[in-house]
Parts: structure tokens; sequence; C-alpha cells
């Protein structure tokens, strides 16, 4: 692995990826996930691993082996078609969501590539249920590209142990 370099906050490329990651809440709480995709690099894998309660040197809090989240390219693709359907029930009525996007820090790994480490804090309402509030940490690599910046990786490690959510139909 490339040795990571630290990134000024308020550098060029610091706010290149900070501008990315808010433009892609937007993108989220609008509902616009073509234009997302578009964002995403063809080898893209996007995952969020269960997290685990572990005692103390029983190993990590999150499992090598369960995802809630271990997407390709492809599969995010036929996920954001099929919210576009009538089959995709657990978005009906459609989630309202904000994404909260903070504590961004750049690390540039090659010239044309940036890792960025950002906590994230995600709403999502439906009919006139509660509030679902899910927070936690974006582990995110991010390759520059002649059409800008695309995403190559994400890491979503989640605070909860137990989510409460119905369903996990929305996007990180």
């Amino acid at each position: 692995m490339d040795a990571l370099t630290p990134v000024s906050v308020g550098s060029a490329d610091h706010n290149l990826v900070a501008e990315w990651l808010y433009r892609e809440a937007m993108l989220f709480d609008r509902g616009d996930m073509n234009a997302w995709l578009a964002l995403v690099e063809p080898d893209i894998q996007y995952r969020m691993p269960v997290r685990r309660s572990a005692t103390p040197g029983a190993g990590g809090d999150f499992s090598t082996l369960m995802y809630h989240f271990d997407e390709s390219h492809s599969s995010l693709t036929a996920r954001i078609k099929r919210l576009g359907t009538e089959h995709a029930w657990a978005e009906q009525p459609a989630s309202r969501t904000r994404h909260l996007v903070s504590n961004v820090l750049v690390h540039r790994a090659k010239e044309d590539e940036l890792h960025a480490a950002s906590a994230f804090i995600l709403t999502r309402g439906r009919d006139d249920d509660a509030i679902d509030i899910l927070s936690g940490e974006r582990e995110d690599v991010f390759r520059k590209t002649e059409t800008g910046l695309k995403l190559a990786r994400r890491l979503i490690l989640i605070d909860q142990t137990v989510l409460k959510t119905y369903n996990l139909s929305v996007f990180f």
C-alpha cells in the first residue's frame, strides 16, 4: 500500500473532496441517484460491515464476513433502477433523508488518488413514523479523472450495533 500523506484543511485537494461529499449529500437528499451513480468508478466497492459488540481482546468491532452492504457497480445500478419502479416496496412511500457530513480529513496516496475520512449523520423519515437517526464514519477512496473526482471505494462504519430502522434502502 502506498504511504498516505496528510492534505491540509483548506487546500485545493481538501476543498475538492469536501465539496464532492457535500454535493453527494445533496444528490442523496434530492433522490437524484442516477447523478450520484455517474460519480462512481466502474470498479466501485461499497461496503458497510456489521458492527459487533466485542469484549476487550475479542477482536475488532466490525465483522470481516458479514455486511449490510457489499456492493459493486452492477449491484448499485440494479438497486437504483429498482428504486424507480413500483417494486421498490421498502421505499413506498419514499424516505425523506438528510445527510450531514463533517470532520472531513483527506490524505494523498498517489498523484491521482485521494483518501478521505468523514463523519456523517443520516436522518430518515417516512409517513408519520419516528425519525431514524444513523451515524458513523466513512472511509472513501477517490480517483482524479478527466471529468473530476470519482468514488472508487467506500467503507461505511456505522456507530450502531443494532439498527432500529425497518430497512436499509437508503444510501450513506
